[in-house]
């Protein structure tokens, strides 16, 4: 899947602007969980015109019907988002981070893939977009970051977002260490 940007961050001289990145769904085994986003407005009110698909794959002419389509079809993999000027948070927070990603973007993306109830893992917290939309969706969430800087952000977004929400806590390199040094 791909996001695309309504705009760009960094403009530089010398190479192309960055204005998509590639969105990669994991999933261990089948995927358990589709809940497709239903907002790419229809252009036509029937699919199938005047014609009927048969079993053997001929087509009959003469069916004046046709399927009827909702207003509203399943999203594409190419999704849209505005970034920069406010378009990214509904909080300041997030800002201190430089590759925050837009709140909306994770909300799609957890309801998408999620059921309430569900855990959502976030291997990169970064700022803790993800976790603080899995927390407003009614998801459970478990997040990991190695930046003590970025671990406290998403702990404060997090924490804005669910007073009682409690980071378990952060395991820093030079804890790491410590901790192989004990053994």
């Amino acid at each position: 899947m791909i996001y695309s940007k309504a705009g760009f961050a960094n403009p530089s001289n010398n190479r192309y602007h960055q204005v998509f990145e590639y969105m990669f769904i994991l999933s261990k085994g089948k995927i358990k969980v589709f809940n497709p986003i239903k907002d790419r407005k229809n252009i036509s009110k029937k699919r199938g015109g005047d014609c009927t698909r048969q079993k053997d794959g001929s087509m009959i002419r003469g069916n004046k019907g046709g399927l009827l389509l909702s207003k509203y079809g399943q999203r594409y993999n190419i999704w849209h988002y505005k970034i920069g000027g406010g378009n990214i948070s509904t909080d300041k927070i997030s800002a201190n981070h430089p590759a925050a990603f837009p709140e909306q973007l994770a909300s799609d993306h957890i309801i998408s893939w999620s059921n309430e109830g569900d855990t959502v893992l976030d291997p990169m917290m970064g700022s803790g977009t993800t976790g603080k939309r899995a927390k407003i969706l009614n998801r459970h969430f478990i997040g990991i970051e190695i930046s003590k800087e970025y671990f406290d952000i998403a702990t404060r977004r997090i924490e804005d977002t669910d007073p009682l929400f409690q980071a378990v806590g952060v395991m820093t390199v030079e804890n790491m260490e410590k901790e192989r040094g004990k053994r």
